[in-house]
């Protein structure tokens, strides 16, 4: 399933004059950043590291363009050496980034579920009369199947409304930017049952 990384603007600072509470974020092109994610990684499966705020491309085009104040951060930038120090050089707010929407897949379902049956005919009481005996287990392998990363999970943010990295770190180790929350299936279930036909 496919979704968007986003930045948890907590404004309108694109001036999309919609509700969302999001802006698109910038890609960066540095080493390990080729793909997006780390299948197989929970705990950091968007590379939050490849992601920044947007930033203009000059200071002559944060002069024109830019809010020197948005909202969300309260707070004048300085477009050459923030005050802010989470903010990158020419930062602006109001830019949409270079990240497209839905530009990520989510890690997919892999499962087995296996049955086994055993029929017992009983002729005496008729010669269409079955008794079935069943074992059904699904996901038997216990094979972890998480959910792609959600809105409503808050992990999907990977700045929030000042800037501010939202993945886990040494400075914030409750960070949950980029990392899986819930998974899409259960555990291994078995079941037995019992099937009567005639």
């Amino acid at each position: 399933m496919p979704f968007t990384p986003t930045w948890g603007t907590g404004s309108d600072p694109a001036f999309t004059q919609s509700q969302d509470d999001y802006a698109y974020l910038n890609v960066l092109n540095t080493p390990g950043c080729k793909t997006l994610t780390n299948p197989g990684h929970p705990d950091n499966y968007i590379k939050t590291q490849c992601f920044s705020i947007p930033t203009a491309p000059n200071l002559a085009f944060w002069n024109a363009y830019c809010d020197p104040a948005p909202p969300s951060l309260g707070a004048a930038i300085n477009p050459t050496n923030p005050s802010q120090p989470q903010l990158p050089a020419l930062a602006c707010f109001n830019l949409r980034g270079s990240q497209g929407r839905n530009t990520l897949i989510g890690p997919g379902i892999v499962g087995l579920d296996f049955s086994v049956f055993k029929n017992n005919r009983i002729a005496r009481i008729s010669e269409n009369f079955n008794i079935q005996f069943r074992v059904e287990m699904f996901n038997i392998l216990n094979h972890p199947n998480f959910a792609p990363p959600g809105p409503g999970d808050g992990n999907t943010d990977i700045f929030d409304a000042t800037g501010t990295p939202l993945a886990p770190s040494a400075s914030n180790p409750g960070g949950t930017a980029g990392v899986l929350l819930r998974t899409t299936i259960p555990e291994r279930q078995i079941q037995f049952a019992i099937k009567a036909t005639f």
